[in-house]
């Protein structure tokens, strides 16, 4: 009997290691891809006792040393079950870094003699799903990957340019190892705000950024979140969305302790940006319903969260001129023209109860059936 592992301890009970007979049969049957592929890629998704000290710095080479037989043992079974496997399939939507080593391992006859690079990529690229996916979410304390995100892209926005670019400007910057401010993307439901973060953030997963989504219901343990994602790199964009606190829940005093305002100092490698439908993150009282993001205009304890981000963008609803443009834009990159009749077509949309937004114009775009 084979002696448990160490370095790889959390990939004891993977199928296609531990099965054996119908079992084996069974898992090699139900996988979407190879078991050279599949082996790999859980060999780099592991957030074992090895994948940690890498993260850390903390290897010695009497661990590498370890971990490198175990690597090895683990190619070997995968390499031995390759024949009874599908072909491999790519990966969908994954990290580069996390691409160039799975394809590295599943050409390498000795994956032991990979176990520098394997501590290096889990240095710089985390373990578990931050080292395998692009976009995360955060729920119940644990990070989740995404294997489909959201498939939105820079080139998929339309108008608002000029509001876009201070943001743009800040990822570039924070992709690139800067210091840069959190920020507030606040203002009406459907004017591109989600979007915008999305959309921005996909368009940086080649330098390495990724998208970690923290629901609302989970910004009190905003700090597990950072815990882990803590590290040297990969820059990570946390996304919380649709913000709004009460006055019970103080879910807003959470929030600012972890974004600035606790003696545990932020990882390096995290930015916020959050996004609010309304004009401030909190409910109203009587005395401020000037509902302001501008601490000059607000009131009480409440406002100093809006002041724990030095970047604040206001998104409003487009005037008819510009909501029509996006639409136009939308339906001309859909069909590779525009229609007769599409400019009244899309202002019928709006009036008939949609309202004149960004989500509006793409609803319109893509629901167009006329000829």
């Amino acid at each position: 009997m084979a002696a448990p592992r160490v370095a790889y301890a959390d990939l004891e009970g993977h199928p296609l290691l531990a099965a054996s007979g119908p079992a084996l049969r069974a898992a090699l049957f139900d996988a979407d891809e190879g078991p050279v592929a599949a082996l790999a890629g859980a060999a780099l998704a592991s957030a074992g006792p090895f994948a940690r000290a890498a993260r850390r710095g903390a290897l010695t080479e009497a661990r590498l040393q370890v971990a490198a037989g175990e690597l090895r043992a683990i190619g070997q079974a995968a390499r031995a079950l390759e024949e009874q496997g599908r072909a491999a399939a790519p990966p969908v939507d994954r990290p580069p870094a996390y691409r160039a080593l799975l394809a590295a391992l599943m050409a390498a006859p000795d994956w032991g003699g990979l176990a520098g690079e394997v501590a290096r990529f889990h240095r710089a690229e985390g373990c578990g799903p931050l080292a395998t996916h692009r976009v995360l979410r955060f729920r119940g304390g644990a990070l989740q990957g995404v294997d489909r995100p959201d498939p939105i892209a820079p080139a998929d926005l339309v108008g608002g340019e000029a509001r876009r670019a201070p943001l743009a400007g800040d990822l570039d910057a924070f992709v690139a190892g800067a210091p840069v401010n959190d920020a507030l993307l606040y203002g009406p439901p459907g004017t591109g705000k989600s979007a915008t973060a999305r959309a921005l953030a996909a368009g940086r997963a080649a330098g390495g950024l990724r998208l970690v989504q923290v629901d609302r219901d989970e910004v009190d343990r905003l700090p597990e979140a950072f815990a882990l994602l803590e590290g040297v790199s990969p820059p990570c964009l946390v996304l919380l969305d649709d913000l709004v606190f009460d006055d019970a829940g103080r879910a807003d005093r959470a929030l600012r302790d972890a974004l600035e305002g606790t003696v545990a100092a932020r990882p390096v490698n995290v930015l916020v940006w959050a996004t609010s439908n309304r004009m401030k993150l909190v409910g109203e009282t009587w005395t401020e319903r000037e509902g302001a993001v501008d601490p000059d205009l607000a009131r009480g304890e409440k406002a100093a969260l809006a002041t724990r981000f030095g970047r604040r963008v206001r998104f409003d609803a487009p005037g008819q001129e510009e909501y029509v443009a996006i639409a136009l834009g939308l339906l001309e990159r859909r069909l590779g023209r525009v229609p007769p009749g599409a400019r009244e077509a899309a202002l019928r949309f709006a009036i008939a109860g949609h309202g004149m937004t960004p989500r509006t114009a793409v609803q319109f775009a893509r629901g167009w059936r006329a000829a």
